[in-house]
């Protein structure tokens, strides 16, 4: 099952980045052009100029955002602006942030996961990759070996004994500190054997869960030959601020939503604004249950336990997967509904994409699935529609890198 162990990172020089804020940025998959930017002008050295690069019309094989990206993480290194930790460590991650108006804080940590055989029965995966970013992930890889950002896991911990240790270890003084969007991060690197030793031991029984990082997983996997393990943050499925938000659909068609041409697909009941929609959504626990709006005017849509039942009857893909809202709404209600072939966009904020609709369109939002469901789902090798699930907050990148290949800085 899942093998950690520590590592030696690569870490940024504490004498000149008292504060990693400048440095720190979110995973590559999420930066917009607006943000690379941004990230660019905060720092000549934000981990954004290895892990996502700009491009440019006049890129050329021998010069482009993959190579550059090998000639800064060597300059880096020359410079002394990344440093190497002298001993192995597992390394603590204190997340600080607001969720529900709430502040709360999300304790993991960062170790090597070790690519063990059958690595399905240790890595367990819920989302199909696209071979797009497969290929960029790859040309990075194969011009950088290293880890340059985590990949986000979360292992099963009964009663929470791993988190207990974590957060007895996390009440000193942090080695490293630093904000990103108005969240506040912390870190430690933990040498202590003994300690490292009861982590380890507790997470092998077990398979951990790939909650972001799907196609970083399978581009470090397909270079195991040279690379033997992999750089990730580990989340308790104890930990109560590990939170897993629906990621909502956007879709073009400017057609109506005709509940009463649809022969009893579903139900709608409108309500007064996006707030009330959201409430219910979040209270509502029945099977088969949606929010739509155009923008103008907000519906509760839900579908009948004899739809929903002839549906599970019928539904092509297994029925632990089909019983999914996400796999109701794309499998049935888009259909049903006259929206088959619309085109769809991908939002995990429900009032930015109803914002940003412009008079043409609908936002149809989801729940999100709950992580024992979307865990359970993956153990029986079952894959969720893409999209499915949105893991907050993000893991920052710059905390820590991973040297692979016997690099030596």
């Amino acid at each position: 099952m899942a093998k950690i162990r520590p590592f030696r990172a690569l870490r940024y020089d504490s004498s000149r980045f008292g504060d990693l804020s400048p440095v720190l940025a979110p995973p590559y998959d999420v930066i917009d052009a607006a943000e690379q930017d941004q990230l660019y002008e905060r720092s000549p050295h934000n981990i954004v100029r290895l892990i996502l690069g700009k491009q440019s019309a006049a890129d050329t094989p021998a010069d482009n955002r993959y190579t550059r990206s090998a000639l800064d993480f060597a300059a880096w290194q020359e410079q002394g602006i990344l440093r190497r930790d002298h001993a192995p460590a597992l390394y603590l991650v204190d997340h600080r942030f607001q969720a529900g108006g709430e502040s709360r804080s999300r304790l993991g940590f960062l170790a090597l996961l070790e690519f063990t055989e059958p690595i399905e029965q240790a890595v367990l995966r819920h989302e199909k990759t696209l071979s797009a970013p497969r290929e960029d992930r790859t040309k990075l890889l194969d011009a950088v070996p290293a880890s340059l950002e985590p990949i986000f896991l979360v292992y099963p911990d009964e009663g929470g004994a791993v988190q207990a240790l974590l957060r007895d270890r996390s009440v000193q003084a942090p080695d490293a500190a630093g904000s990103l969007g108005g969240e506040d991060i912390r870190l430690w690197a933990v040498t202590d054997p003994e300690l490292i030793r009861r982590v380890s031991e507790a997470l092998e029984p077990s398979a951990v869960l790939i909650a972001d990082g799907h196609h970083r997983f399978e581009v470090a996997y397909s270079r195991r030959s040279r690379h033997r393990a992999l750089m990730a943050y580990f989340a308790s499925m104890e930990e109560p601020s590990l939170i897993v938000r629906p990621i909502h659909r956007v879709v073009s068609s400017g057609r109506r939503l005709d509940v009463e041409a649809s022969g009893g697909l579903c139900a709608a009941a409108p309500v007064p604004d996006l707030a009330a929609l959201l409430r219910w959504l979040d209270d509502e626990r029945a099977p088969g249950c949606f929010g739509w709006s155009d923008g103008r005017a907000f519906y509760r849509l839900t579908v009948p336990p004899d739809r929903l039942e002839r549906w599970l009857k019928t539904s092509p893909v297994p029925k632990p997967v089909a019983r999914l809202d996400v796999s109701l709404l794309h499998g049935l209600l888009l259909p049903g509904l006259g929206f088959h072939g619309a085109t769809i966009r991908y939002a995990a904020d429900a009032r930015k994409a109803i914002g940003e609709l412009g008079g043409s369109g609908s936002v149809w939002l989801l729940r999100g699935i709950p992580l024992a469901d979307v865990y359970d789902v993956a153990a029986q090798g079952l894959l969720l529609p893409p999209k499915s699930t949105y893991f907050y907050p993000k893991v920052p990148s710059g905390l820590a890198i991973n040297l692979l290949g016997g690099q030596t800085p």
